[in-house]
């Protein structure tokens, strides 16, 4: 019988293949058995090929699968990494700083944020007006009074249940720490040693030409660690004075200082002669500040009590700018307002104007200009929500 071999080769063994040419022959059915074993085995073989080809696919799908959850795991944590790293850039460089605004004819403590360029509400009662808000830096706690009813009362300002709250850095808890009754007069700032000193006074309950003037101190926890009591026969001596704002005219390293003469202002360099004129000042001074660098010198005045008030542009303030390191005199500012100030960073931010019309500018001493705007509908403040005195 004539026959052939035929030697294929199928990935990955090889398989011999017989084909016969026979016709009525006796090894028909032995060579077809032949053929059946060597097809089948062909086809269990490409099965587990198949199969394990299958596998190879399938294993490589879930690896990538793993490949991309893992790169966007990283992706993602890096990216809460560089967040937070901006929240604590942010915390550090002081971003935010308070102020005061009206809402619903009750006045709160409100935050605004540098960068967002926008405010929110740190704390507001219906019923309490802040009265004052003694604010240093995102790093300290604040302080603030509120009064449930102020007003003007022979010709002295006055407040009932005043209440001393404080508020923490980060704005996560306000609490009150005294409560303070009512009184005449007010006012509130940080001493030498860094501590909240508040200062006000009221009529005696059992003499009524007498008149108690108390002073209290807290420090940064708001716990009470002074407190003082004196007493004044209005009869006698008069209504007593609330103790003026504290002013250092020497530079924190004392290499400058401040001499004032009249109404002009001059700066004093240690160990030198010379003294630099900065400027003249139309109102009486209110504050001056050094900067913590000393690259700058900040005078405010104020006064309250000119005719102007009655105009509708009154002149009640001015802000003064020097250079310490151009030695010279960079911007001023004068008109409406009480121009409380405070520097944050390298920015100078400022209230302006009264009631309605007043504001808080933002001036960047780099730039040597105003950059940013804060204007509510209801007026804004630094310390005080500045009204327009009454005559």
């Amino acid at each position: 019988m004539p026959f052939s071999l035929k030697v294929g080769k199928s990935n990955p063994t090889f398989l011999i293949f017989i084909t016969a040419n026979y016709t009525n022959n006796p090894m028909a059915s032995t060579l077809n058995t032949t053929f059946i074993i060597f097809h089948q085995l062909k086809l269990n073989i490409d099965v587990r090929i198949r199969m394990k080809s299958l596998q190879l696919k399938i294993l490589f799908v879930i690896v990538f699968v793993l490949m991309i959850t893992a790169c966007n795991t990283s992706d993602k944590n890096e990216k809460q990494s560089q967040t937070e790293q901006v929240r604590d850039t942010l915390s550090t460089d002081n971003n935010s700083f308070l102020f005061l605004t009206e809402w619903f004819d009750k006045v709160g403590v409100y935050s605004y944020n540098l960068s967002e360029k926008k405010y929110k509400p740190a704390w507001w009662h219906p019923r309490e007006n802040v009265v004052m808000l003694v604010y240093k830096s995102s790093d300290h706690p604040s302080f603030f009074l509120t009064s449930e009813k102020m007003g003007m009362k022979a010709n002295f300002p006055f407040f009932n249940r005043l209440k001393l709250f404080i508020i923490s850095h980060d704005l996560s808890e306000t609490k009150q720490i005294d409560n303070l009754g009512s009184g005449l007069q007010l006012t509130a700032r940080w001493n030498d040693d860094e501590n909240l000193e508040v200062n006000y006074t009221s009529v005696d309950k059992t003499i009524a030409s007498y008149v108690n003037q108390y002073t209290k101190v807290y420090d940064h926890y708001g716990k009470l660690v002074d407190s003082e009591v004196k007493t004044f026969d209005i009869e006698k001596s008069g209504f007593p004075q609330l103790i003026p704002p504290r002013n250092s005219t020497i530079s924190p390293s004392g290499k400058y200082g401040v001499s004032i003469k009249s109404d002009s202002v001059f700066l004093k360099i240690a160990g030198s002669d010379i003294i630099e004129f900065i400027a003249v000042m139309k109102h009486n001074l209110n504050k001056l500040k050094w900067s913590e660098n000393e690259e700058y010198l900040f005078i405010s005045t104020l006064d309250l009590n000119n005719e102007t008030i009655k105009t509708r542009n009154p002149q009640t303030s001015e802000l003064f700018i020097y250079s310490l390191t151009a030695h010279s005199l960079i911007d001023a500012f004068s008109g409406a307002g009480l121009k409380n100030f405070f520097t944050l960073n390298d920015l100078l931010i400022y209230d302006d104007g009264f009631d309605n019309n007043s504001k808080i500018n933002i001036y960047d001493l780099r730039q040597r200009k105003v950059v940013d705007v804060i204007k509510p509908r209801d007026g804004c403040g630094l310390v005080t929500l500045p009204i327009l005195p009454v005559r």
